[in-house]
């Protein structure tokens, strides 16, 4: 008699994924494992004493324009919910990827977590330098909800501080201040406010709109060479020879990776991560997404360092996917960010800076409003906008989509963009 053989069944087995990190990345990615593994186990390594929260806020909530209520994205119930097991001030100090394990540390205590796959998702730090120590008592940066909260105590009228760097975090923090009736100074190195989202045009009219007020100067083309402490308040000494007293000091002269606990893993580290289209690490089972890691610019595809919130979603969704077993690849995406300052809104599309015989520009000039489109062989390449910022969605089309200009400006859509309109007048008359 002919034996029929039995089929094999097997019951998927319960992995582990340890995601490092609580930031939007982590969560995306933490939301995005739990549908596609009802029964897995997820674990998140928070080193913050708080759940997630939305770090573009924290300058708003420093300003008291925001609550904590509307900060935090993500309560404790949401991660319960998802059966999600956060770990909050829980700090990575190291990784064994041999053996798949993670070492953290809490109150200091050490801990072994292990894992089946390995989200690294533990964004950046603000940067300090030896002319600017970092100090707990007074020199601090702007990039988490305790230093919003530190800021938030020593925020008080009267108090004056002195902001190191003139980039969109540093004059989002000055706003903050101001509107609790600090006394603000910003020093910045470079010939701008917002060295990758203006020009000097568009840069001069921020400038102009934010210092009306009193309380608020901006020095630039200035740099801080060194800080003292003097009784409870801090000198800092300028480039230029002088010297000016503050309360306390924030520095914003950019951040760096929080990469330290990947040592001897085998992952590259070149100041970020490496990571390819699926997110992967150049060690198995261990990916990355967000702030830590680079991505590809959607139109050139060169990898790209953009730490902005859209991007981190998307890879720590991309991320769990594969880590899940289904190969996604992500798109990639083009540097962008928009902020107002005094109902005055700014945008920036793409590198602002790219300057070559091959550019082309096109600007709309008002008493209110400023526009810079930069062409390349047509086709719109970047976009930039001071007082009116509408349209700048449909101009990012045009710009990954690589529309030529001519065409798109002959669309009904775009005739909301004065640059538009600029524009279309100087090709009728070139035809």
């Amino acid at each position: 008699m002919k034996k029929t053989a039995k089929r094999a069944t097997s019951k998927k087995s319960v992995k582990q994924h340890v995601i490092i990190g609580n930031c939007i990345a982590a969560v995306s990615a933490a939301d995005t494992l739990r549908q596609l593994n009802p029964e897995d186990k997820i674990v998140i390594l928070g080193d913050e004493a708080v759940p997630s929260y939305s770090r573009c806020l924290i300058t708003y909530y420093l300003g008291g324009m925001v609550t904590k209520r509307h900060l935090l994205s993500h309560a404790e119930k949401w991660y319960a919910e998802r059966n999600i097991d956060l770990q909050l001030a829980t700090r990575a100090v190291g990784v064994d990827s041999k053996n798949h394990i993670v070492y953290a540390s809490r109150n200091g205590r050490k801990k072994k977590i292990s894992y089946d796959k390995l989200l690294v998702a533990s964004g950046s730090s603000p940067i300090f330098l030896n002319s600017f120590p970092y100090d707990p008592d007074g020199i601090i940066g702007m990039r988490s909800y305790a230093d919003s909260c530190q800021l938030r105590g020593w925020a008080r009228k009267g108090k004056k501080a002195i902001i190191i760097g003139a980039g969109f975090v540093g004059l989002k923090t000055a706003y903050g201040l101001v509107k609790k009736g600090v006394k603000v100074k910003v020093v910045e190195l470079l010939p701008t406010v917002l060295g990758r989202m203006t020009d000097m045009e568009a840069s001069a009219r921020v400038r102009e709109r934010m210092t009306r007020h009193e309380l608020l100067d901006i020095e630039l083309q200035n740099s801080v060479i060194g800080t003292r402490k003097h009784g409870k308040k801090y000198v800092v000494m300028y480039q230029n020879g002088s010297e000016e007293e503050a309360d306390f000091i924030v520095a914003s002269v950019g951040v760096k990776a929080n990469t330290g606990f990947l040592e001897g893993t085998g992952v590259e580290v070149d100041r970020i991560v490496s990571v390819d289209d699926y997110q992967r690490t150049t060690v198995d089972d261990i990916y990355a997404a967000g702030d830590v890691c680079r991505s590809r610019h959607i139109v050139t595809k060169e990898w790209i360092y953009n730490a902005i919130w859209p991007v981190a979603v998307a890879q720590g969704r991309i991320a769990a996917c594969n880590m899940s077993g289904q190969q996604r690849t992500y798109e990639g995406n083009i540097p962008m960010n928009s902020v107002d300052f005094y109902e005055m809104w700014i945008t920036a599309i793409g590198d602002v800076q790219t300057e070559g015989a091959d550019i082309e520009e096109v600007s709309y000039e008002s008493h209110s409003i400023y526009q810079k489109v930069k062409l390349q062989n047509g086709v719109p390449i970047t976009f930039m906008a001071v007082g009116n910022v509408d349209g700048a969605g449909i101009v990012r089309g045009a710009i990954v989509g690589q529309t030529p200009w001519k065409e798109f400006v002959k669309k009904p859509q775009t005739q909301i963009l004065p640059v538009v309109n600029q524009l279309s007048g100087l090709l009728a008359k070139a035809v």
